[in-house]
Order: C-alpha cells, then sequence, then structure tokens
C-alpha cells in the first residue's frame, strides 16, 4: 500500500474534521501540513474544554490511522507535534477524562509519548 504523504493525510483530515475542514483546507494551500495539524490540535482543545471526551478519542483514533499510514514526513510531524500536545491536553483535562483519552490512545502514539517521557527525564537529570 502507498503511504500518505502530507498533502494526502492533510485531505483525510479535512474530510474527517468537519467543524475545522476550511482552516484545514487554506492552510494546505499554503503547503502547510504542520499548520493544518496544529489546527486539529487547537480543536482537540476545544473539544477538552466542552468535555466530548467520545469525540475526543474518536478523532485521536483517526490521528492513529494517519500516522499508521503516512510517510516518514508525516510520521516525524505527528510525533513532534499531535503527541507532545498530550501533555498540554493532559494538563487541561479532568483526571477522569485523561484516563479515557489515554486508554484510547493507539499503540504508536503510546510509544512515542512514553519514550519523549523517558528523553525528558534523562534530560532533565
Amino acid at each position: 500500500m502507498k503511504k500518505l504523504n502530507q498533502y494526502g493525510a492533510g485531505l483525510y483530515m479535512a474530510l474527517h474534521y468537519k467543524e475545522i475542514r476550511s482552516e484545514i483546507s487554506f492552510l494546505l494551500r499554503k503547503h502547510n501540513f504542520a499548520g493544518a495539524l496544529q489546527a486539529v490540535i487547537n480543536h482537540l482543545r476545544s473539544l477538552i474544554v466542552l468535555q466530548s471526551t467520545d469525540k475526543i478519542c474518536q478523532h485521536i483514533h483517526f490521528l492513529g490511522m494517519i500516522y499508521g499510514r503516512g510517510n516518514n514526513y508525516v510520521k516525524y510531524i505527528l510525533e513532534n507535534l499531535f503527541v507532545r500536545s498530550l501533555g498540554g491536553l493532559r494538563r487541561i483535562s479532568s483526571v477522569n477524562a485523561w484516563a479515557e483519552i489515554e486508554a484510547q490512545l493507539p499503540t504508536p502514539f503510546l510509544e512515542v509519548l512514553k519514550g519523549q517521557q523517558i528523553h525528558n527525564l534523562l534530560k532533565s537529570k
């Protein structure tokens, strides 16, 4: 199967995230995949404020699918933008909501998250 490049991944994101489709499409026209992903992260933050945990889990599952089908660049951007943003999402969500979100995280995201946490611990010593 052919890997998704940033444009293909962005098109899937524009189709999936109906609420912010125009923003994602605009950023993709500017060849700004990282900006489109940041728009998705901001959207997830707003859903946490609204306490829409089920919807957040669906969106994160979708991003896991994009990660699994993405090329190296798409994976790199998802690791460095999305997975790093999980710490911020954890800080603004309730304990119960975060437990539910964390339980639904796709395995590749959990592995990257744990790797980043270990790296940060070693760096702080």
